[in-house]
């Protein structure tokens, strides 16, 4: 059993990876003697996966599911550190005999003490992670079997007690996170719509935005034509559902502003202090079924006019009235930190270098999205007409627009004017071990190693340094190339 890597991917094979939020991108692999047409296709591939970066980033069901990976991971750190000798040697035993250690269907396993609680709680935020994101993470056993609310409750009130004070509001003593309405995933006759599939089709829609700006339109009209053909497969879904819900077909514009609308749930503990929230509220498909359904007999400026911050800020307190939904937001500071050098330098426990850079990066999209809040919602006018300076010299109020970390061809890059190597390496180390804890307590076999640099592991001496720092984490003598 291999756990699942969340990742956000583009038709071309570059990738988002929300395991380690690197962004995998190859030097374009269009077979093509036309240097125009090289470029644009390596530029409409780079704006989907950076509209992925900006969108998850600039949203709260972004910042919700990197708060539930932050808790899971802290709660398998501790764990798996303070395992007495008897369950780590039952932990070794079962995954050379290829069973998990904390697994749904093997549930409960532990039945006394602090473990029998912590697998429980793990499994709760693992589920919930992945019913927000993408039921495909979870089996159908797990799906079918395991008790939906009582995981998306549990694992919101931990999260919340975890962030309390400082990524989110106070928590009073005598909480309790309840969740209202069936929780029901949303099934259309073409399948299942998944936050997943919400964040593709945006990214798609950014693609074809590009074929507005001068430079693209001289590039072989064949890369538009494909984009067209990826819209009309499971990327498309969105569209063609908002369409048949609204009862007319909606423009690109006005499919990305709903999408941003669903994105952006009230989440208990993030938008305010009251703990109570409807499902069909807080989970982005649904949000974007009402949403849909709200557009019928209201035509809005967006259908009709190119995106603007105003016609969009508009558009959504319609949405909101229309609907019965609200527009999610954050009450709180979501970082202190200020640089990547804070992030890479401050003292912090592994399983926290990766949420911190998210976070940091989070609260300066939403703070861009206050001022221009097509930056992220329609992420593909970043590109066009004055703004298409950001792509050349991403001025400072706007870097986080673009992915922090990136692997090219297998090697790892980094901003070297914001961090050195050292830094850059201490984070990716971080991105690393937290990664590795879900292998460790929910998978068997080899460690994963696709979701970091291939050049990590090209070096012999890099991979024992590795190991060390995993096995300095985690008190057990695993790590990658083993078994």
């Amino acid at each position: 059993m291999t756990v699942h890597s969340p990742r956000l991917r583009n038709s071309s094979g570059a990738e988002l990876n929300l395991r380690s939020q690197i962004l995998f991108q190859d030097q374009t692999r269009t077979r093509t003697s036309d240097l125009v047409t090289a470029v644009g296709s390596w530029h409409k591939t780079y704006v989907h996966e950076s509209s992925h970066w900006a969108r998850y980033h600039g949203s709260t069901v972004g910042i919700l599911l990197s708060l539930l990976r932050r808790t899971r991971d802290q709660l398998a750190a501790y764990t798996i550190s303070h395992l007495p000798r008897q369950d780590v040697e039952h932990l070794h035993e079962d995954r050379s005999s290829g069973l998990p250690f904390f697994s749904f269907e093997r549930y409960p396993k532990h039945a006394q003490g602090e473990l029998k609680y912590s697998e429980l709680d793990w499994l709760n935020l693992y589920f919930a992670y992945y019913l927000l994101l993408d039921p495909e993470g979870l089996t159908e056993f797990d799906t079918a079997t395991w008790d939906m609310r009582a995981a998306m409750e549990h694992s919101l009130e931990d999260m919340w007690r975890q962030g309390a004070g400082m990524e989110m509001v106070e928590c009073p003593d005598d909480v309790r996170v309840g969740i209202d309405g069936p929780l029901k995933l949303v099934h259309t006759s073409e399948g299942p719509l998944t936050t997943r599939v919400l964040f593709e089709c945006a990214a798609v829609l950014d693609e074809l935005f590009q074929f507005e700006g001068a430079f693209i339109r001289k590039a072989d009209p064949a890369l538009r034509e494909f984009l067209l053909e990826v819209l009309n497969g499971e990327y498309g879904m969105p569209c063609r559902l908002a369409g048949a819900l609204a009862g007319r077909t909606l423009g690109g514009s006005t499919v990305l502003a709903l999408i941003d609308f669903a994105l952006n749930p009230v989440v208990p503990g993030l938008n305010s202090d009251d703990p109570s929230v409807d499902w069909k509220e807080l989970y982005p498909p649904y949000r974007f079924v009402t949403a849909a359904k709200a557009m019928t007999g209201w035509e809005t400026d967006l259908e009709f006019q190119y995106p603007s911050h105003e016609a969009t800020v508009h558009f959504q307190h319609m949405l909101a009235k229309r609907s019965g939904l609200r527009m999610g937001s954050v009450a709180s500071r979501l970082s202190d930190l200020s640089t990547l050098r804070e992030a890479a330098t401050t003292p912090m426990h592994l399983s926290a270098r990766t949420p911190a850079v998210s976070l940091m990066c989070a609260s300066r999209l939403l703070a861009l999205r206050e001022r221009d809040v097509c930056s992220i919602s329609h992420y593909g006018v970043n590109f066009l007409g004055e703004r298409a300076t950001r792509f050349i010299k991403p001025d400072r109020d706007v870097q986080w627009l673009f992915p922090v970390f990136q692997v090219s061809q297998g090697e790892y890059r980094w901003p070297a004017e914001h961090v050195g190597l050292d830094e850059a390496t201490d984070l990716l180390i971080g991105a690393a071990v937290a990664s590795a804890y879900d292998d460790i307590l929910h998978g068997v076999g080899p460690l994963a190693q696709d979701h970091l640099p291939r050049n990590l592991f090209d070096d012999a001496g890099q991979v024992e340094a590795l190991n060390q720092v995993l096995k300095d984490s985690t008190g057990l003598d695993m790590g990658w190339h083993r078994t």
